[in-house]
């Protein structure tokens, strides 16, 4: 590459990353953590009230809702979702905001996420959920994810895992930790699979699987993937455990019928 070619790539990066936002840490982009910033500390100095102190019931101070709901399109929510350390550090630069500005919080501030499909932009619900103080927005909260529930629900496949050629697991989250630790949503006791050994994740649609760097690896169909889109039929391997990814059909007419999966014969696993 020539100096005028070289020169110019950097060029044309730097201003990528004026417009885009420069790359952040553990793969969330920084434009995107500062827009989650500024809706973040907006919701929560418009949502300040005038209370008593805690432990000083004669002083009355400014009080931060120390709940706060971020309720973001279906792949934002993912992604934040596999990264807790990002919303760690927003939860810890919100604190830290409030302080300086002379706000106070009852308790830490606690940031959850909801996936609401059919938004377009991101919200903000900010609620009071220590015991003792005014908490109005719980109502709206829990309207809110009830809703995005169940649009997420219709996008939802009909989709199951058939594990070791025992038993079934059907899959009714869009997000599945599988590992060897009981905390995963599938438990697998082998002391072959890792901890944290892969994760399932309903991207457009579509279950892909995603290996967590674990030491046996994992396998779709033989070949060793660190993420795969699954397709009925395919056969994973996580560290020699096998399991048989299965869906049912939908039917133009708005019929179901099951797409027969018959685990594969035990020596070709």
């Amino acid at each position: 590459m020539s100096w005028i070619e070289s020169t110019l790539t950097h060029l044309e990066m730097r201003i990528r990353e004026l417009v885009e936002g420069e790359p952040g840490v553990d793969g969330i982009a920084r434009k995107f953590h500062n827009q989650l910033e500024r809706d973040l500390t907006v919701a929560m100095k418009t949502s300040v009230q005038r209370l008593p102190s805690v432990g000083h019931p004669d002083k009355m101070t400014l009080t931060a809702p120390d709940g706060y709901t971020l309720v973001l399109p279906t792949l934002e929510a993912q992604l934040l979702l596999t990264h807790p350390a990002e919303l760690n550090r927003l939860a810890h630069k919100l604190e830290t905001l409030g302080y300086q500005s002379g706000i106070v919080f009852a308790s830490p501030p606690i940031i959850r996420v909801v996936a609401d499909p059919q938004i377009m932009q991101r919200k903000v619900i900010a609620a009071f959920t220590h015991p003792g103080l005014e908490d109005s927005s719980t109502t709206q909260i829990e309207e809110v994810k009830k809703g995005a529930d169940e649009a997420l629900s219709a996008l939802m496949p009909k989709a199951f895992l058939i594990v070791n050629g025992l038993t079934t697991f059907p899959l009714t989250q869009p997000m599945v930790n599988i590992g060897r630790d009981p905390s995963n949503q599938l438990y697998l006791d082998d002391l072959r699979v890792s901890r944290m050994h892969a994760q399932l994740r309903l991207i457009q649609e579509k279950f892909v699987i995603f290996d967590l760097d674990s030491l046996g690896g994992t396998f779709v169909n033989g070949v060793a993937v660190s993420s795969h889109a699954l397709n009925p039929g395919d056969v994973i391997l996580l560290a020699g455990v096998p399991l048989v990814y299965g869906q049912e059909k939908t039917e133009q007419a708005g019929y179901t019928q099951e797409l027969p999966v018959e685990p594969p014969a035990l020596e070709i696993l």
